[in-house]
């Protein structure tokens, strides 16, 4: 996982993860094998940069405390 050092760079990509426009969009497996992203793949990828961006802005309880409602 890519540790991101400023809210911006962590943005940035999201933004770039989820562009419509990106019409071949390819990741890595584990073993190196690259593949068109599957909604999986997209998903693992916004969590990641997600809880990166959520420690960055000192809220990383909004993902660790696994009994947080989704509708706060």
């Amino acid at each position: 996982m890519y540790e991101y050092d400023n809210v911006r760079d962590c943005l940035k990509d999201l933004l770039a993860f989820n562009d419509t426009r990106n019409k071949d969009f390819r990741v890595k497996d584990e073993d190196g094998t690259e593949h068109e992203a599957t909604v999986k793949d997209l998903q693992e990828l916004n969590a990641e940069a997600l809880y990166n961006l959520a420690d960055l802005l000192g809220m990383s309880d909004l993902y660790l405390n696994a009994t947080t409602s989704h509708k706060e």
